[in-house]
C-alpha cells in the first residue's frame, strides 16, 4: 500500500514524512522544499496474537515487540501543491503525476494558520481555505481527465451499449481506478449510466468527486497542533468538514522523540504515551522533553485510538486511519 503525504507547501510534510520514516530528507520553512518525491517506509501498529500463543511472533514484513505488532506501509512526501495545480501551476503537473499511484492520501494541514495559502510565513491565516483548495484541485484533476474526452466518450457510450463502468475505468487506469469502483458510485447515487451524453456538467463534477474519494481516501493531519491558536483552528476544520476524519498532531514532536529513541537518550516505542529516560540530559534536551510531555502525551489533543482511548500517537493513528479506510473498501 502506498499513502502519499499531501498539501500546500511549508506545513510540515516532509517533517511528518521524517517522523514517520526516519529517512534523511531535507526539512526547510521555505516553499517548495521537496521537488522530487520521497520514498521511504513507515509502520502501523497493532496488537500482536502472540501473546495469547506465549509466543514470540516472527512476521515475514515489518517487527513485532513487546506484543505489538508494526505493519509496513510505504508513504511518498511529495512537492507543495498550490491553487492552480490542475492547471500547471507551481509544480502542479508533477504534483499530480507523483499521486497517481497513491493508494490513499494524508493531507497535512498547518492548523497553526501561521502559514498562508502560498506556504509563507503568516499570521491569523484559516486552514480550512487550504482543505478548500486541496479538495478543489484534486477534483479538478479527475474531472479533467473525463472532461476533455466526454463528449465524444458520453456519444459513443449512449450510442454503441458499451459498458459504461469498464470504459471509464479505462480512462482512469492511470490512477487505479478499476470497473467494480465505478459500478460502486453509479449504484450509491443513482447514475443514469445508459444515457451519458445527457448528464449536465455537474453531473460529471459530482460524479468524478465521489470516485475520487472511492478510489483516492483521504484523512486530514491538523499538524502543529502544540502551537498557540492551532485549538481553534482545529475547530473550525471539524465544524467545516465533519465528513473527513482530522487528527490532531505535531510532526516536530514526534521526530524529536524518534531522534532521541535512535540516540539511546529514552526508550520510546513509536505510539505509546510515555518513553523512559536512558541518559543523563542537558538541560535543554530536558526542557524540550517536558514541553512534548506535557503538550503532545498528556495535553488534550494528545494521540488517542479511534475510539478514543490515549494509546496511539497521532502520526501513527494517521498511517492507519488511512491504511484502514483503504483496506475496508478493498
Amino acid at each position: 500500500m502506498l499513502i502519499g503525504l499531501v498539501g500546500k507547501p511549508s506545513v510540515g510534510k516532509s517533517t511528518f514524512f521524517k517522523a514517520c520514516t526516519l529517512s534523511d530528507v531535507a526539512i526547510a520553512s521555505y516553499p517548495f522544499t521537496t521537488i522530487k518525491p520521497n520514498h521511504g517506509v513507515g509502520y502501523v501498529k497493532i496488537e500482536c496474537i502472540d501473546k495469547e500463543f506465549n509466543v514470540q511472533c516472527q512476521p515475514r514484513t515489518g517487527y513485532c515487540t513487546k506484543h505489538k505488532r508494526f505493519v509496513p506501509v510505504e508513504l511518498m512526501d511529495v512537492a507543495g501543491l498550490v491553487k492552480g495545480a490542475s492547471e500547471g501551476r507551481g509544480l502542479g503537473n508533477q504534483f499530480l503525476d507523483d499521486l497517481r499511484q497513491a493508494d490513499a492520501f494524508i493531507h497535512i494541514v498547518d492548523v497553526s494558520g501561521e502559514t498562508d495559502a502560498e506556504g509563507k510565513e503568516a499570521k491569523g491565516y484559516n486552514p480550512v481555505y487550504d482543505v478548500e483548495m486541496l479538495e478543489n484541485e484534486l477534483d479538478l484533476w479527475y474531472t479533467g481527465i473525463l472532461q476533455k474526452v466526454w463528449k465524444g466518450f458520453a456519444r459513443t457510450i449512449q450510442n454503441t451499449k458499451e459498458n459504461f463502468a469498464k470504459a471509464v475505468a479505462k480512462q482512469f487506469s492511470g490512477l487505479k481506478v478499476n470497473e467494480e469502483d465505478v459500478k460502486r458510485i453509479l449504484l450509491k447515487s443513482n447514475y443514469d449510466a445508459e444515457r451519458p451524453a445527457e448528464w449536465t456538467d455537474i453531473h460529471l463534477r459530482n460524479f468524478c468527486n465521489e470516485l475520487r474519494h472511492l478510489t483516492k481516501p483521504m484523512i486530514i493531519a491538523a499538524n502543529k497542533i502544540d502551537r498557540p491558536f492551532s485549538k481553534e483552528n482545529l475547530e473550525r476544520l471539524k465544524k467545516a468538514y465533519p465528513n473527513i476524519m482530522i487528527i490532531p498532531c505535531s510532526a516536530d514532536s514526534e521526530l524529536a522523540l524518534r531522534e532521541a529513541n535512535k540516540a539511546g537518550l529514552i526508550e520510546y516505542m513509536p505510539g505509546e504515551a510515555e518513553f523512559k529516560l536512558l541518559k543523563q540530559l542537558n538541560e535543554k534536551q530536558k526542557q524540550a522533553l517536558d514541553v512534548i510531555k506535557k503538550n503532545r502525551l498528556k495535553g488534550k489533543y494528545s494521540a488517542r485510538l479511534l475510539s478514543g482511548s490515549l494509546r496511539h500517537n497521532s502520526i501513527r493513528l494517521c498511517l492507519q486511519a488511512a491504511y484502514r479506510h483503504r483496506k475496508w473498501l478493498c
